[in-house]
């Protein structure tokens, strides 16, 4: 990662530095311990886990009790302070721990060129979620943490591969949860954060592309051939940064419909085309779990009028929740019609079915249901979806399909007159 990408990710909204500021920030109240205990041990174990893999790796194990020190201090100040973070200094010391450990971590896995670099990202996400006003200085810290840490990289000679690798998989998934933790802040804050959440969500894009573009470059060995581990880590990496960068893009479009900010770029169009659009593009996560994949539309054109990229989004949302939740031989269907003077976008499954008690609440953000507390993802998708059709003056709708499973209906009375 280069110094001007992550100084555009860092600069959110103009990123300042002033000590004056921080110091005369009010008392703040103390946020919910128990996400931030449960973040403290995913990273503590990603600590130990990369540590385990450099040294099945052959990384000096010197370096490696180094890193693994610095690595595991900000989890285990975070069990001590975690009770205190009502109180400005608490926060404080334990943001300072992070920006510490993090900066020897990243001077000692190749500095300016460190993959670690996006862990800095951990300082500001956290202040965000602890509360306080302290994002901007966070931010401008953790810039600063990264000019000393490509400065200080040339003293340094630390052998930790794949280390550095994995710790920024586990980064990108911990700033995450800390995105989640603050999204599901208090109703106090909850504007607030909202706001901070579309500023980070926006400035996160451009750095996630880079690290895709990246490590699907690594992954393909386009500059020359690498060992197999990195190529299995950079698709790693891969898969992690894609799965944020989708996370960050409802997060945003979120925020925006919340705010009464998004805007609708309505054209008239034929449908046909976009469900056909989503069915190629489903394809390949269909043909893994071996799911029949279909589409039933009009011989004739369905003209709409209506956002184009909106309708995609909706269809590409509940096409993936259904073939995530459909058994493997199973099949899903897509389906455009007009009905009673209304567009209805369906999609079928022959998964387990949506229970009644669920359908109410399904579709509210991350509002999951029983049957996705254990498959992946945050429970934004269809929260999206029913926020995009309520845009077009329609609604999300869920019903037992025919032969068993679930019927995902969309209505928008958007049909070109």
């Amino acid at each position: 990662m280069s110094a001007s990408t992550l100084r555009s990710l860092l600069l959110a909204s103009g990123l300042s530095v002033s000590t004056q500021h921080a110091a005369n920030q009010p008392a703040i109240a103390a946020p919910n311990a128990a996400p931030l205990a449960l973040a403290c041990w995913f990273w503590l174990a990603g600590v130990v886990f990369a540590a385990v893999v450099a040294d099945a790796n052959g990384a000096a194990r010197a370096d490696i009790a180094a890193a693994t020190a610095l690595g595991a201090a900000p989890s285990l100040t975070g069990f001590v302070l975690l009770p205190r973070l009502g109180s400005k200094w608490a926060v404080l010391g334990w943001l300072a721990v992070w920006l510490t450990s993090l900066t020897g971590l990243v001077a000692g896995t190749g500095g300016a060129s460190s993959p670690l670099a996006a862990a800095l990202l951990i300082v500001p996400a956290l202040a965000l979620v602890l509360g306080g006003g302290w994002v901007r200085e966070a931010g401008g810290a953790a810039l600063l943490g990264y000019a000393f840490a490509a400065y200080t990289e040339r003293f340094d000679d630390m052998a930790l591969a794949p280390f550095g690798e994995i710790m920024t998989a586990v980064s990108i998934v911990f700033v995450a949860g800390l995105m989640l933790i603050g999204r599901r802040g208090g109703s106090a804050r909850e504007a607030a954060i909202g706001q901070r959440i579309a500023e980070v969500s926006h400035e996160l894009r451009t750095p996630l592309n880079h690290i895709l573009g990246f490590s699907e470059m690594i992954e393909r060995q386009i500059f020359g051939e690498v060992g197999a581990r990195y190529v299995e880590y950079a698709g790693l990496i891969r898969k992690s940064g894609t799965h944020l960068l989708g996370l960050v893009n409802d997060l945003l479009d979120l925020s925006k419909i919340e705010a009464g900010k998004y805007e609708l770029e309505l054209e008239t169009f034929d449908v046909r085309g976009v469900v056909e659009d989503v069915v190629r593009l489903s394809t390949d996560g269909a043909e893994k779990k071996q799911i029949v994949l279909g589409m039933i539309t009009p011989e004739a054109p369905l003209m709409v009028r209506a956002d184009e990229r909106a309708l995609k989004r909706m269809l590409i949302n509940t096409v993936s929740n259904a073939i995530k939740f459909t058994p493997e031989g199973g099949r899903v269907f897509v389906s455009a019609a007009a009905v009673d003077g209304a567009l209805d976008l369906e999609t079928t499954d022959t998964g387990p079915g949506i229970p009644e008690a669920e359908r109410e609440t399904l579709g509210q953000p991350y509002e999951r249901g029983a049957g996705g507390a254990h498959a992946e993802g945050t429970g934004l998708g269809l929260s999206l979806v029913r926020a995009m059709a309520g845009l077009h003056g329609g609604g999300l709708s869920f019903h037992d399909a025919p032969c068993g499973g679930a019927l995902v209906r969309i209505r928008m009375p958007v049909l070109a007159v």
